[in-house]
């Protein structure tokens, strides 16, 4: 889980939400209690709907167990793309002060570069032989959120690279296929067959052989939830490849359709003239 050490004043820096119980104070730092505050995911993990406040944490062989004192909401500390987790918050006692090396400080909103300076001054002279930067919790946060979507925009791209290739290539086959079977198709409006029968039949050929592909490619796709390769649940694995087969029928068929629409207008007399 993650774990945080943190002061009285961490809930109202990050204005976050008491679900249950109550903060830190300065008493519990004082003490050196053996007092935690967990957030609510970790509290529906280990005791669900029920009341998480006095409960103990600790293996059975600990003598010194955790006692919960309160449950705090979720606060994301990945980025927006990451669910929180469960998460554990200590009272950080004053003998762990010298090994901070964050500090989170709430500013007014007419703070300005002024007073960063006065600050970077400040703890210079408070903490010697150390170097001070200061940072902006909105700018770590897009910085967090940039490393998930970067990613995310390269993948796609070449994805929709491959995808425009495989779109051309299904175009260029299915057009050639026409061509070559202008013959049958010119045979089968001369005994009475619709254009739009035979429409269809192109379109359907192109799903029956869709469909061929799709089975060989879900044998393999149906092993990433089946070997949980990255760790997610298989939900997720099972609604991206329904989507996927989805998206790929829905290409086929607009591949199909103009080259369809082309057979459909041959001439009967002519097709059979050039056979």
């Amino acid at each position: 889980m993650n774990y945080f050490q943190v002061d009285q004043n961490y809930d109202k820096t990050l204005s976050a939400k008491m679900v249950e119980g109550r903060w830190f104070n300065k008493e519990d730092g004082i003490m050196k209690s053996n007092l935690i505050v967990i957030n609510t995911t970790l509290k529906e993990n280990m005791f669900g709907t029920q009341p998480a406040v006095g409960k103990l944490i600790g293996d059975d062989e600990d003598k010194n167990k955790s006692k919960i004192v309160g449950v705090i909401e979720d606060i994301k500390t990945g980025g927006d793309y990451y669910p929180p987790g469960p998460g554990m918050y200590k009272m950080l006692d004053s003998a762990s002060y010298e090994w901070i090396s964050v500090i989170l400080i709430k500013v007014t909103d007419n703070a300005d570069a002024a007073f960063e300076s006065s600050l970077s001054k400040l703890m210079a002279k408070s903490i010697p032989n150390s170097n001070i930067g200061i940072s902006h919790l909105t700018n770590l946060r897009e910085s967090k959120n940039a490393d998930t979507v970067i990613p995310v925009v390269i993948c796609s791209t070449i994805a929709g690279f491959l995808i425009i290739n495989v779109a051309l290539g299904l175009f260029g086959v299915l057009w050639y296929n026409i061509n070559q079977r202008r013959g049958e198709i010119g045979l089968r409006r001369a005994i009475g067959a619709s254009g739009s029968s035979v429409a269809s039949q192109l379109v359907t050929e192109s799903l029956f052989l869709a469909t061929l592909s799709l089975i060989l490619g879900s044998f393999f796709a149906i092993q990433f939830p089946l070997l949980n390769v990255f760790d997610l649940p298989s939900a997720v694995y099972l609604i991206a490849l329904l989507l996927s087969v989805l998206f790929i029928y829905i290409l086929v068929i607009l591949c199909s359709l103009y080259p369809g629409r082309q057979a459909a207008a041959i001439h009967p007399a002519i097709a059979l003239h050039e056979e």
